[in-house]
């Protein structure tokens, strides 16, 4: 699953040039805000044009080098934005982010960890240093962060679709249906949480409320083959072979990498 960046922040103008730098700022946030990527940027290097002494200025066109999944140069203007301002939590955050993308989990786990040092309420920093940790494999401590960021934002569905997976994986399948569960009562919109809780009630085998689940991610993402996929395979268990293989040519029609595991399937 992908980390999450931070907004675009502004400046706080002290001399002309700061000034100057500042209104290309804001006009490039506003731009940000818009998707308008290129103008965006623009706009940031004037910024930086002007007062190449705004941690601003480099911190938001890192952002922008982010989005377009720059992140060897998103990286390098974070490590100015920092050098600049050292207390810019948000920086050393999206530095995180920028090196998770490259699969440095060290270094992004570092940047995470000085995130919440300078600033021990940015849910961000404790979500995004939990999936590291989680894709490490250091489940007891991504748990941990997890944790701290739900009591943080108890009501976003994304941390409790995170923490799940990692008590999926822990095949904890009672705390990972919980954390699921909670995580499509605050979105349900969420399919990939409906996924991953018939995941845990299929481990547990509870084929029925698998196969309700599978069917609502279908319902919401139609295109997501591997809900298809395990439909399927419930079904298969359930008996139900002429609609289990509906499924499976349904999975492969839209991801036909699966047709070994397919063909395997149809074959038992």
């Amino acid at each position: 699953m992908n980390l999450v960046l931070t907004s675009a922040i502004g400046s706080s103008a002290q001399g002309s040039r700061a000034a100057t730098a500042d209104a290309y700022i804001d006009r490039g946030r506003s731009w940000l805000t818009k998707g308008e990527l290129e103008k965006a940027d623009a706009d940031f290097n004037l910024a930086i044009m002007s007062d190449p002494s705004s941690a601003h200025a480099y911190y938001n066109r890192g952002l922008v080098r982010c989005l377009r999944k720059e992140h060897e140069a998103a990286i390098s203007d974070f490590d100015q934005a920092i050098r600049l301002d050292p207390r810019l939590a948000e920086g050393w955050l999206n530095r995180g982010a920028a090196r998770f993308s490259r699969a440095d989990l060290e270094g992004a786990i570092d940047d995470f960890a000085k995130a919440i040092e300078i600033n021990p309420k940015l849910v961000r920093a404790w979500s995004n240093r939990a999936i590291a940790r989680r894709d490490k494999g250091e489940l007891d401590a991504a748990i941990a962060d997890f944790d701290q960021a739900i009591k943080l934002d108890s009501r976003d569905a994304a941390l409790y679709a995170h923490r799940g997976i990692a008590f999926y994986l822990k095949k904890d399948m009672n705390r990972a249906e919980a954390d699921f569960t909670s995580a499509v009562k605050y979105n349900p919109l969420l399919a990939e949480a409906w996924l991953n809780r018939g995941l845990a009630r299929h481990a547990s085998d509870d084929l029925n409320g698998a196969a309700a689940d599978y069917e609502q991610a279908i319902m919401l993402k139609p295109q997501l083959a591997i809900a298809w996929l395990n439909r399927a395979i419930a079904r298969l268990e359930q008996g139900k072979r002429e609609e289990a293989e509906n499924d499976l040519n349904e999975a492969l029609k839209l991801d036909p990498k699966l047709r070994k595991i397919v063909e395997r399937l149809l074959q038992k």
